[in-house]
């Protein structure tokens, strides 16, 4: 019998997960509204992308949740920065847990020409100790987003197991899962509002969260890494 080995994500880790370098060329297309992330300095700097059209915008980023370390919270800052596709220019803000620095705006009052906005969020570069926290991001103003929609489901991506013995496992657009360990199963959405996963894979059934840059979470533990994504 396969026995799940799921990995416990402690707080102090050496050697179990090192930090990952997200693609800063391949990144998350905001949408309207709220969007959210989890930073994690295990996992790496997460990259989204709005874009402004002539006239003013605002970007707030807002840090909600830190990370805790044996449930004690962290001062942890987290580093925003903005710039446009050519990186001809950059403006970088920091939010942290304290209350009074806890969001970051940037404003644009007077935008000539439509332009790709791309938005860094990166926690402490520190892989030894777990640090980061949940933080949401938001555009509004004079800004688009239909452009980057896609039909695709967000959760169809590589991701690296972290429970039993799978490896690397290919979650693909016609809901099966394919694993490096010859395993095979299916996956299927629950939720679509929170993004919350029903996958199945041989006899083990999960139910999984997807959480951008990080990849599917147990919804009670966001913390604890089911599946990580692949974006080295």
């Amino acid at each position: 019998m396969k026995v799940i080995t799921l990995i416990v994500w402690l707080v102090i880790s050496v050697g179990i997960v090192s930090a990952q370098s997200l693609k800063s060329d391949s990144p998350y297309p905001m949408r309207s509204g709220i969007n959210r992330g989890t930073s994690d300095s295990l996992v790496g700097t997460h990259y989204w992308y709005f874009y402004a059209v002539p006239g003013s915008n605002r970007l707030t980023v807002r840090f909600l949740q830190p990370a805790s370390l044996y449930g004690a919270q962290m001062n942890t800052a987290l580093t925003v920065t903005l710039a446009d596709e050519k990186r001809t220019w950059r403006v970088t803000k920091t939010v942290t847990g304290s209350k009074n620095a806890q969001e970051a705006v940037f404003i644009a009052d007077k935008v000539g020409k439509r332009m790709k906005i791309l938005v860094s969020i990166a926690p402490p570069n520190q892989n030894l100790i777990r640090m980061g926290g949940e933080y949401e991001i938001e555009a509004n103003g004079s800004v688009e987003f239909g452009e980057s929609a896609s039909a695709e489901d967000p959760i169809v991506r590589t991701y690296e197991s972290k429970v039993n013995d799978y490896g690397t496992l290919k979650f693909l657009a016609d809901g099966s899962v394919q694993a490096s360990d010859g395993s095979i199963g299916t996956w299927r959405l629950f939720d679509e509002a929170n993004r919350v996963y029903v996958v199945v894979i041989d006899k083990f059934k999960f139910s999984v969260q997807y959480a951008p840059g990080y990849g599917l979470v147990r919804p009670d533990e966001p913390n604890t890494i089911v599946f990580q994504e692949l974006r080295r």
